[in-house]
């Protein structure tokens, strides 16, 4: 055993820790300064449902109403430094786990700064997109909001297509076709007959049973004198398609399921679902077939639209936002074949997050939490 001489113990002795004098009292005074309690709202999905009030005619013209102003701004600032400011949508950034592909989309409109995360599944995706969506606070750059943003990507999109609807769909429109039954094909509908209150018939094509039922179901109980059916076969879509005003289309494919052949002159379709140069759901005859082009975003449309890059040129593109700083009169294209395409622009989420912070600030709606 080896011996440990009287130096190295008093060596020891010389290390043990000698009691700190406390801090003296003007350090003690700076010490809130580093205590400051803040609080941050957060909005689950009950409240945000509550906050957009789906179904409501005068909450979803509000929400129209918000996609043109925040269309026409995205627009307006192209070209023009000072006008950034209120208008950035940064690249999104993507990070892919097993399950996932997380996207974390920052953007800033007017005066509203927020960054959405939402979560891809890779595979099966009954579930939904898990999202969520942070606002800071305008003053001190902190976290004012936290919420659930699991509808706020569908209703914010839809009320675009809404936008589009207005200027381009006729105004007896009486034949609504919607293809997809999740969240985007019930906010298209809510819209959509908001808009466009003549409507009579709404068809959901989808190819799984238990959803397509379900959301006729659905929007029945919302609307009794709609009439609503659904669709599960091509020869049952064709029939809708021919007999449609009004398209919209909010699926996932990779192929085709829309065709140019089956579609009236003067229909009005909404395109939300694709994302990627590979996805199609729509054929090139619908595209070719079509006389007024509109998007959401030109640069957006150009890498992320695989019907409109396949099939025309951006040059025939035109944003939504230039119709509205133009006031354009559009009723003669009414009677035209039209096409909206939106990919979806990360200005539209700080809009609609800027907004159920308002209202959920003004009505005391959430939880106010130390943070």
């Amino acid at each position: 055993m080896h011996q440990i001489s009287d130096t190295a113990t008093a060596s020891r002795k010389d290390r043990t820790p000698k009691k700190l004098a406390p801090f003296p009292s003007s350090f003690q005074t700076c010490l809130p300064f580093f205590r400051i309690m803040t609080t941050i709202r957060v909005l689950s999905q009950d409240d945000i449902n509550k906050l957009l009030a789906l179904g409501d005619s005068k909450a979803a013209l509000e929400m129209v109403d918000l996609m043109a102003s925040t269309f026409a701004t995205y627009t307006a600032a192209h070209g023009n430094e000072e006008k950034q400011k209120y208008a950035q949508a940064p690249q999104r950034i993507a990070v892919t786990t097993d399950l996932h592909k997380v996207l974390f989309m920052p953007s800033r409109l007017n005066t509203t700064t927020s960054i959405k995360v939402v979560s891809v599944p890779l595979g099966d995706s009954k579930g939904g997109l898990p999202g969520t969506t942070l606002v800071l606070d305008e003053a001190t750059g902190g976290l004012q909001a936290v919420m659930n943003a699991a509808a706020l990507t569908a209703v914010r999109t839809a009320a675009g297509s809404a936008l589009a609807t207005q200027y381009y769909a006729k105004e007896d429109a009486k034949s609504l076709l919607v293809l997809g039954a999740g969240a985007q094909g019930r906010a298209h509908i809510d819209m959509v007959v908001a808009v466009r209150p003549s409507i009579e018939s709404v068809v959901i094509w989808n190819r799984g049973q238990e959803r397509r039922e379900q959301l006729v179901r659905d929007i029945q109980a919302a609307y009794p004198k709609l009439k609503v059916s659904g669709a599960g076969n091509d020869a049952e879509l064709e029939a809708a398609a021919r007999e449609a005003d009004i398209v919209c289309t909010a699926t996932n494919a990779t192929q085709p399921i829309l065709r140019g052949s089956w579609l009236k002159s003067d229909v009005h379709l909404n395109c939300v679902g694709s994302y990627r140069l590979d996805m199609h759901e729509i054929d090139a005859q619908c595209v070719k077939q079509t006389e007024k082009i509109l998007v959401d975003s030109v640069e957006a449309c150009t890498h992320e639209s695989g019907e409109l890059v396949a099939s025309s040129t951006p040059e025939s593109w035109t944003e939504l936002g230039q119709i509205v700083i133009d006031k354009q009169d559009t009723a003669a294209d009414r009677a035209k074949r039209t096409l909206f395409k939106s990919v979806g622009i990360s200005v539209q989420d700080s809009a609609i997050a800027g907004l159920m912070a308002k209202r959920a600030a003004d009505a005391n709606i959430g939880s106010v939490v130390p943070y």
